[in-house]
Parts: structure tokens; C-alpha cells; sequence
């Protein structure tokens, strides 16, 4: 069972920012180090490390996604502060909606709005 996903960082602030005042979501823990946030047993961490520096290189090998209600408010949302986005809201096969844009350190984060039928 998956307990959770770390993003290592050389701009914790940033980083911390971003998905604190832009995505809404508030962190359970905050120290020097790290930020972590608790969704259930599962835990999400931003923190720093020694052999990270800069933004992300290999930005596609793994998207981060969070579920949304409404993704054309989550969608307006981020476009009001800014965010890149890299593919704007459209609807999957499934009956769902994603949304995919990039995190202060380039690293690919999606919305996903799940079907009515789920």
C-alpha cells in the first residue's frame, strides 16, 4: 500500500507557497526541513536535500494528481495566480476531468475531477 510521495527541493519556501496559497491545501507539519501534508494515512512531503538543486529535469516521469470537485474553479483558480499551465481542462474517455500545469519547481501536477457516475 502506497504511504506517501516526497518532492525533494532546494526552494522549500517557494515550493511550500505554492501549494499552500495556490493549491489550498494546508500542511499537518512544518519544519526546517520539510513540509508534510496528510491526506488520510497517506503522507505528502516537500523537503530538502542535499543532492537536489534547481528545478525539476525530467519533469514527466511522474505526475502528481489531486482530486477537485470542480476543476474549471480549480482551473480559474490557478490562472489567477499565474500558474503554468500545460493542458487546459478537458474530458477523458472515463467521464472524468483533468487539468495538468506545473509546480514552482517544474514538476507536473494534475486536477482531476472524477465522473458523475463514480
Amino acid at each position: 500500500m502506497l504511504a506517501g510521495v516526497i518532492i525533494w527541493t532546494n526552494n522549500l519556501i517557494k515550493m511550500t507557497e505554492f501549494y499552500t496559497n495556490i493549491l489550498d491545501i494546508q500542511p499537518n507539519n512544518i519544519l526546517d526541513n520539510h513540509v508534510s501534508f496528510h491526506f488520510g494515512k497517506l503522507k505528502f512531503i516537500i523537503g530538502t536535500h542535499e543532492k537536489v538543486n534547481g528545478k525539476s529535469k525530467d519533469k514527466y516521469r511522474m505526475m502528481i494528481n489531486f482530486e477537485v470537485d470542480n476543476i474549471y474553479k480549480s482551473y480559474n483558480r490557478l490562472k489567477s495566480f499565474g500558474v503554468k499551465i500545460i493542458r487546459e481542462p478537458y474530458k477523458e474517455h472515463w467521464g472524468g476531468f483533468i487539468c495538468t500545469f506545473q509546480d514552482y519547481d517544474d514538476n507536473i501536477v494534475q486536477f482531476i475531477q472524477q465522473s458523475s457516475n463514480d
